[in-house]
């Protein structure tokens, strides 16, 4: 049931069959019933298209929170990074705190496909994790050093509420990035 509330191309291609479905009474008889019949799987197909767009699954919230993150880094929004962290992960905002006034973010973007494995049930403070290979290139302001970030990652999001928030993130790769990113503020 999810992918047809996580997918328009999947309930395009079900509706399609509905409509084809109904079509062909509707062509061989020309009759009112099939023509209603006919009306009616487009409706339904129509509907269930608008459904799946304005209906949010856990799993799509994940991904816009995700989004609304990107968004703020891109825009060098410092503010907008940390609304979107968990206020239980200190180490989370003080990364943010410390690295985002290094760098000038040239572009960000999360890529490619993002992966959401949520966890049952879904209550408040339940950890879903995101995976993604994003695309971040930024400019160190004091060296003018410019470098990309292009690994895997994974991000923990933790439902508060109505809202996804950062609890913690790592390197796919088991890379120790951090200590790396420190060094440039030496």
């Amino acid at each position: 049931m999810s992918i047809l509330l996580e997918s328009p191309l999947a309930v395009g291609a079900l509706g399609l069959l509905l409509v084809t479905m109904a079509a062909i009474p509707y062509v061989q008889t020309r009759s009112r019933g099939a023509f209603m019949l006919l009306v009616a799987a487009m409706l339904l197909t129509a509907g269930g298209i608008a459904l799946e767009r304005w209906w949010l699954t856990p799993r799509e919230q994940v991904r816009q929170s995700l989004g609304q993150l990107f968004e703020a880094i891109r825009s060098n929004d410092l503010p907008g990074v940390l609304r979107s962290i968990d206020p239980s992960a200190t180490d989370v905002q003080s990364d943010a705190q410390m690295l985002m006034p290094m760098f000038n973010v040239a572009a960000a973007s999360l890529g490619g496909e993002v992966t959401v494995e949520l966890p049952d049930p879904l209550t408040d403070g339940a950890v879903a994790v995101a995976k993604f290979k994003p695309l971040i290139r930024v400019q160190h302001k004091q060296s003018g050093a410019v470098g990309p970030y292009h690994g895997r990652l994974e991000m923990d999001f933790v439902r508060r509420g109505d809202e996804w928030l950062v609890k913690a993130y790592r390197p796919a790769e088991g890379k120790n990035w951090r200590e790396e990113a420190s060094r440039l503020g030496r």
